[in-house]
């Protein structure tokens, strides 16, 4: 008799809605915790960063007094996951590589890590300065990015504009 009734309550159209509702709060929880998960991840590449600055590069970019609300408001986290720039310094083991608004970043390579010229495999030997490349890896506790894959960007040509004005 009692297994009736939980059969017909299963069939209801309240245990349908109360299923839907746990699992909407099941997907908002989860999405919650995963943007919780992806924020303390660049924050905390950002710190790790910003302490070791002056072992990686010898100084603070802005100085020591940087703007508070540009800080809190994660405006000045850095790309933790990868990096897209010119290679300026080159090691046995680490490329320095200035990104976008000349931040430097240190790459770490390892044996694992593939380094692709168009479809080539290469090593970090045949890496030059001034190449662009793209890279994508982890955030270490020193403030650096082990690469797991590097991409060596074509060089663009300096090809004239199709049409220029000309001002006198």
């Amino acid at each position: 008799m009692e297994l009736n009734k939980m059969s017909d309550f299963i069939k209801s159209k309240t245990a349908i809605f109360i299923i839907v509702i746990l699992f909407v709060i099941a997907i908002i929880i989860s999405s919650f915790s995963l943007g919780v998960s992806v924020g303390y991840r660049k924050a905390r590449f950002s710190y790790a960063w910003g302490e070791n600055y002056h072992k990686n590069f010898g100084g603070p970019r802005g100085g020591f007094l940087m703007s508070f609300t540009k800080d809190f408001m994660g405006g000045d986290f850095i790309e933790a996951h990868g990096a897209f720039g010119l290679i300026i310094a080159i090691s046995d083991s680490e490329l320095v590589i200035k990104g976008k608004d000349n931040v430097e970043k240190i790459i770490t390579i390892n044996e694992k890590t593939d380094i692709r010229r168009f479809h080539d495999a290469i090593t970090i030997k045949d890496l030059v300065p001034d190449e662009h490349i793209v890279v994508i890896g982890n955030p270490n506790d020193q403030g650096k990015i082990d690469a797991k894959f590097i991409r060596v960007m074509p060089a663009t040509p300096n090809l004239p504009m199709p049409f220029q004005l000309k001002i006198k």
